[in-house]
């Protein structure tokens, strides 16, 4: 008996061995086996950075794993990825190690690929990778690789198509996969679950399927020598509405083949909202509903390049009524008739039919209808849409959150005619007319800093123009009025094209104070997206305002042109006065795509009184303390550029300008800068200090300061100053004086006044040293330069008789 148990023992040691070792010895078998077959399969770049190899997994299966596998396309598609996957687990049969006619694959399992499907504008698709049976090879060569799959999983999958020929654009991201069956041979049934997020499709850059979501269980009865898919029994939940697929799709080498049917089991309003996203399904929770509706369709055709097979989806709502919880109004009478058609050939051939529509909330009704036909190459459209609404009535029947809105809007838009007329400019060829007007309007919530009031506003709808008139109201304190138009509308709407306008814009008062937050540097920066400016805009607006407030400042008389342009705002010579002085500014502030917002602005500055802006602005209070003991005015005129970050806030390291500034009549009273230095000057000269005129230049590097010398005079005496502060505010100043011996200090005048030589002194240079940082200046007096003259002229009049009185006298310690 324990010789049966030994030999038990070892056998099992010598398998655990054996299923150790077998992956070792074998691998780079394999993966030069596996490399071989590809090369041979498939007309593509090919890589992936490792294979493990395991008996453990699935014994007796021999379980493969390579990671990050990719394949990517040559010739048009050079350097274009097909397929990344970040691992792919796979079981073939044990026997696949050493015999090499005999390859078959059990399962397959991706984790996170990313399939990238491209068709270029001849046909041409990226995935046509697969090699055709050369004329060497014969029938009696080995046998093809056996395919005898139980299962395909795919986890976290991502798929884009893209076709250049239709053009057509699909993609869908988080698909999870689980397909279970046997697939033996020509024929096998197949158990799918699968669900995907973020479902989007596109032709001819315009959106027809956008963020759905979509879950999919059921069958799938395959025939792979015709390449035949038949859909058994399922269940297809797009966002929450249930729908049911029947049918056959064939997927042919020249062209696919559908006939499928799809409708919902649904009959009620209720089940239809299932159709809204599942970010908003909260906002619909505990709705009273009512109402019949019907939705079905079909896809039946070819598909093939641009031809795309025929079409058709129906919706239908009868007598539909929506109660929201806690609301005392209801949205009734609801009713709606859609169609979306189209026969086999182009997406040009497609109709959209919404036939009726008819909305209506106490008595306030809105009902319209819409007709589209050649959508792709000329559309042609009919419609209209017409009613009344008291908006405070609307936020009766629909929950507003911390929206507070009332006013009436009433107005009808009626439209007929072919798009090509407005290309052509032949507006008289595409009827359109409309006249909206707003009275008594007021909004107000969490994201506008003021409550919104409109008096009164009309718009008037030609085929050439959307006309504003007499519009008049407030934001808090802040009064408006506006006329202007918007034209190319049809092409902006239809086309996606710029929509061009020109607009005036008045008001005698505008209070920045309550619409902009006064930062304070101080303060915690804020957070947030920067605002980003229309891309598909070319709106000029004129702007003139006769006062404006913003901190304590008083701006008077702005007037300019602001214009905004493909992601880009436009400021041209926008002039204004404040602080007793002028200011116009010009320049851009940037939003492009896929890159950090920007700005560029040049200003000049005229005549600005230091102590009104110090009175004014706390931004000024902060950066210029010294403005408060200050009297006078200075000039400048400024170029800077740099990117924006969160909270609408420069990001001071990328900033980069240069400029002037000249100052006129400045004087500093009491300035504590030169407290530190006033002992060595005669008593009063620093308590009101005169600041010649002067003009500087200075330069903006990276967030830092770096000022190039310059000369005035400081309480009637010559200064040069120069230096440099980071973008930290660390400050390197030098200011350099040249004192006259008559603003010394008598003590000063009395220690020189022995030195020989120092009656041929007219002038001694002092320096200071300004260091540290704003909040924290450093101030040393730097007296080498004036130790050093003194020495000079001592010098020259140094003799043996001299050097014994200075000794005797004690005076060479002062220059110890």
């Amino acid at each position: 008996m324990k010789k049966n148990v030994t030999i038990g023992f070892v056998a099992f040691g010598i398998l655990i061995v054996s299923m150790s070792l077998i992956p070792v010895l074998f691998k780079n078998k394999l993966t030069q086996k596996i490399k071989t077959e590809l090369n041979k399969s498939i007309n593509a770049k090919v890589e992936f950075s490792d294979i493990e190899l395991s008996l453990f997994r699935s014994f007796p299966q021999l379980n493969i794993t390579i990671k990050n596998f990719a394949i990517e396309g040559v010739a048009n598609f050079n350097q274009v990825p097909l397929l990344n996957i970040e691992a792919l687990y796979t079981s073939v049969n044990l026997s696949s190690l050493w015999n090499n006619s005999d390859f078959q694959i059990t399962s397959l399992k991706f984790i996170n690929p990313i399939i990238n499907l491209k068709v270029s504008k001849e046909g041409i698709s990226n995935w046509s990778i697969f090699k055709t049976q050369t004329q060497n090879t014969s029938s009696s060569e080995k046998k093809p690789n056996n395919i005898n799959l139980e299962s395909i999983k795919i986890t976290n999958g991502s798929l884009s198509y893209k076709s250049e020929e239709s053009p057509i654009d699909f993609s869908f991201t988080k698909g999870n996969f689980d397909l279970s069956g046997a697939l033996k041979g020509a024929n096998s049934t197949l158990k799918i679950d699968g669900e995907a997020d973020s479902i989007n499709f596109q032709y001819n850059g315009s959106n027809y399927i956008s963020q759905l979501k979509a879950k999919f269980t059921g069958g799938l009865k395959s025939d792979f020598d015709q390449m035949s898919f038949t859909l058994l029994q399922n269940e297809l939940i797009v966002n929450q509405l249930p729908l049911t697929i029947s049918g056959t799709f064939i997927l042919g080498e020249k062209a696919d083949n559908y006939d499928l049917i799809f409708k919902s089991p649904a009959s009620s309003l209720k089940d239809l909202l299932g159709l809204v996203p599942a970010q908003y399904q909260a906002k619909l929770k505990n709705v009273e509903s009512s109402g019949a509706i019907a939705f079905d369709g079909f896809v039946k055709g070819a598909y093939q390049g641009s031809t795309i097979p025929s079409f058709g989806l129906d919706l239908k709502v009868s007598d539909g009524r929506l109660k929201y919880p806690k609301l005392p109004k209801t949205l009734d009478k609801i009713d709606l008739i859609a169609s979306l058609s189209k026969p086999q050939g182009s997406m040009d051939l497609m109709k959209i039919d919404l036939k009726k529509f008819n909305i209506s909330v106490a008595d306030n009704t809105i009902s319209g209808f819409l007709n589209i036909v050649t959508p792709v190459s000329n559309p042609e459209l009919e419609g209209t849409i017409n009613g009344k609404m008291n908006l405070g009535a609307l936020k009766q029947a629909l929950p507003m959150d911390s929206i507070d809105v009332s006013g009436n809007i009433e107005g009808y838009v009626k439209f007929k005619g072919q798009y090509s007329s407005i290309e052509k400019g032949e507006y008289e060829k595409f009827k359109t007319e409309g006249k909206i007007s707003l009275a008594d309007f007021a909004f107000s919530n969490k994201l506008l800093p003021q409550k919104l009031e409109i008096s009164t506003a009309k718009i008037d709808v030609n085929p050439k123009a959307i006309t504003l008139t007499n519009l008049s109201g407030k934001l808090g304190e802040s009064d408006f009025t506006a006329n202007g138009n918007l034209t190319n509308y049809w092409t902006y709407i239809l086309r996606n094209g710029i929509l061009n306008g020109a607009i005036t814009l008045n008001s005698n008062y505008l209070n920045l104070n309550q619409l902009i937050p006064n930062y304070n540097p101080k303060d915690t920066i804020p957070t947030g997206k920067p605002f980003e400016v229309p891309e598909k805009f070319n709106i000029s607006m004129q702007a003139k305002v006769s006062k404006i407030l913003y901190d304590k400042i008083s701006i008077l008389n702005t007037s300019g042109e602001i214009k905004v342009q493909e992601r880009r705002l436009q400021l041209n010579n926008l002039k204004m006065n404040m602080l007793t002085g002028t200011v116009s500014v010009s320049g851009a502030y940037s939003t492009p795509k896929e890159a950090l917002p920007n700005f560029d602005f040049k200003l000049n500055i005229s005549d600005f009184d230091l102590p009104t802006a110090y009175q004014s602005s706390g931004t000024i209070r902060h950066f210029l303390p010294i403005a408060n003991q200050s009297t006078g005015s200075f000039n400048t005129g400024i170029s800077l550029n740099g990117s924006i970050g969160t909270g609408n806030t420069p990001i001071f390291k990328t900033v980069n300008g240069e400029g002037n500034i000249s100052s006129r009549n400045i004087e500093l009273i009491g300035a504590g800068l030169f407290a530190d230095i006033s002992k060595y000057f005669k008593q009063g000269l620093f308590t009101k200090v005169k600041v010649s005129d002067f003009d500087a230049k200075f330069k903006i590097v990276d967030g830092g300061l770096i000022i190039s010398p310059f000369n005035t005079k400081i309480a009637g005496q010559d200064v040069t100053i120069s230096g440099k502060q980071s973008v930290s505010m660390d400050l390197d100043y030098l200011i350099n004086f040249k004192v006259s011996k008559s603003a010394l200090s008598e003590q000063v005048n009395g220690y020189i006044g022995f030195v020989p030589g120092s009656e041929n002194i007219d002038k001694y240079p002092i320096g200071i040293l300004l260091t540290g940082t704003f909040d924290k200046p450093i101030i040393k007096v730097e007296l080498t330069e004036a130790k050093n003259l003194v020495e000079k002229e001592f010098k020259k009049k140094a003799g043996s008789a001299i050097q014994d009185a200075i000794k005797k006298f004690g005076l060479d310690k002062l220059f110890k």
